[in-house]
């Protein structure tokens, strides 16, 4: 994770409650500087009903997207509202440009497209079969008799389908809502402080319910590390059963993890002296020996 991220505002959707991410360079932005994976929701358009490779977009939990705001490296976009409310709006120079970046869309898709087809077409010419050269004159050609079943059929010649250009739908209203709210309203589960501990370490954090716990805590990019940590969360005062110690740090040994568990100091940090680098969250390791 880059500790000096170039400015840069990742716009987040909010639709039906869920906070999603479109934009393909923002998601290498916010994995790459930011240590944020999230999970791929969509489909890919060749196959839209394919379930094993997924797509855009992205889907931030809620523990993400709070912490990109509270970092100022995101803004929450409302699609449904700020999209019909911008239409009613908009005057008619501001419709024209927003009509003519679609159309400006269309045609670097179609160019594109016919790049492609012409290639396709280049390599489907050069695995044709050649026709070998002769003297002799074809059968047909020497008179001789037609079969029971007429003259032999000439080879047919493949036809080329002359295929539309493509159509272009927006996936985001980015074009038509430049701006969007930097809103601190999302909520996020008692754990966050302990999340955003952990992410301003270094270590990516995904979603850790398959080993039973809060998070699963990687020391860098999931695509190269394996975690090294299972994460639960508690309160300062909180009392941790003995069973919840003894499950999870043999629960996370057993995967080759440590158990880490963490809270928050409520307490405000010029008047505590548990306050460490990195907040008031102070984090303890506990793993099994000999298993």
């Amino acid at each position: 994770m880059s500790s000096t991220a170039p400015a840069r505002k990742v716009r987040i959707s909010r639709i039906g409650g869920r906070y999603l991410v479109f934009d393909i360079e923002d998601v290498v932005y916010i994995r790459r500087h930011h240590g944020i994976c999230a999970i791929f929701t969509g489909t890919m358009p060749q196959n839209p009903t394919q379930n094993i490779f997924l797509g855009l977009p992205i889907e931030l939990y809620a523990e993400e997207a709070r912490l990109l705001i509270d970092k100022k490296a995101a803004y929450v976009a409302e699609d449904a509202t700020e999209h019909l409310s911008q239409l009613r709006t908009m005057d008619v120079a501001a419709r024209k440009a927003y009509l003519q970046s679609l159309r400006t869309q269309r045609t670097t898709a179609q160019l594109m497209f016919e790049n492609e087809k012409t290639k396709s077409r280049a390599r489907y010419e050069h695995m044709k079969p050649k026709a070998k050269a002769t003297s002799e004159p074809s059968a047909t050609a020497a008179g001789e008799e037609e079969t029971p079943f007429g003259s032999p059929s000439p080879t047919p010649v493949p036809s080329v389908k002359t295929t539309p250009a493509p159509a272009i739908t927006p996936t985001t209203s980015s074009l038509l809502i430049a701006h969007g709210s930097d809103s601190t309203s999302i909520h996020v589960p008692e754990s966050y402080p302990l999340y955003a501990y952990l992410n301003s370490k270094g270590y990516y954090i995904t979603p850790g319910l398959r080993f039973g716990g809060d998070y699963s805590v990687y020391p860098g990019d999931p695509f190269r590390f394996h975690a090294h940590y299972l994460a639960n969360s508690y309160r300062w005062d909180q009392e941790i059963p003995m069973l919840d110690l003894l499950t999870s740090g043999r629960l996370g040994t057993a995967v080759k993890k440590s158990f880490l568990f963490g809270a928050e100091n409520l307490v405000p940090e010029s008047k505590s002296e548990e306050s460490g680098a990195g907040g008031n969250v102070r984090v303890f390791c506990i793993e099994w020996a000999g298993m």
